[in-house]
Order: C-alpha cells, then sequence, then structure tokens
C-alpha cells in the first residue's frame, strides 16, 4: 500500500472512530438527568441505549427518524416549540439546558439511529 493510499485509509478510520465516539458522547447525554433526561419521555430501538418504558415522547427508531437531516434535528433540540407550540419537549438550546457542542454529539446520535 503506498504512502498516499495509507494517509487516506488512516483519515477515514479517525473519521468513523470520531463519528462513533460523538455518537456515544450523545447517548450518554440522552439518558443524563442533569442534561434534559430525554430518556425520562423518549424509548430508543434495542441495543441502542436502556431498554424504558417512557411514553410521553415517540419512540426515537429509524421509521420515526427517516427523512429527519441534521439541519432538522438541531431545529428541534434547540426550540421544538418553533415546529409543535404546544410541545412538552423543553427547548434545550433556546433555555441553555444543552451547550451548542451538546446539541450536535445528541444530533449526532439520533442521526446515527436512522
Amino acid at each position: 500500500m503506498g504512502a498516499g493510499l495509507r494517509l487516506v485509509a488512516a483519515g477515514a478510520m479517525l473519521a468513523a472512530t470520531t463519528a462513533w465516539g460523538q455518537a456515544v458522547e450523545g447517548r450518554d447525554l440522552f439518558t443524563r438527568a442533569d442534561k434534559g433526561g430525554c430518556i425520562a419521555c423518549h424509548q430508543l430501538p434495542p441495543g441502542s441505549g436502556p431498554v424504558v418504558r417512557a411514553d410521553v415522547g415517540p419512540r426515537l427508531d429509524a421509521a420515526r427518524l427517516q427523512g429527519w437531516d441534521r439541519a432538522r434535528l438541531r431545529a428541534l433540540l434547540e426550540d421544538p416549540t418553533r415546529a409543535n407550540p404546544g410541545t412538552v419537549m423543553p427547548p434545550y438550546g433556546r433555555h441553555r439546558l444543552l451547550e451548542a457542542g451538546e446539541i450536535e454529539r445528541l444530533v449526532d446520535f439520533l442521526h446515527a439511529l436512522r
């Protein structure tokens, strides 16, 4: 394998590792009560996180998230009242419950569920 090809392969491995790490951090944020406690209202697909019986919010599986790109997920987390004024979901960004980087990690995690 030539040096250039090794460099490309190493870059791809680093990107995949970074994306996986960010998704894991997002899952951890998803379950933390001090960071909004998403898991209190939403169920995850089997193997994606803790098994809960939450049913306040929709189940977050591939069928539910189909068609949701990163921008739409980010907007929902920042302020879900823009799309649904009657929602009980907190506006994590608008109320500064989560920092921008934490929202991005949650977006990474949710996007990986699609």
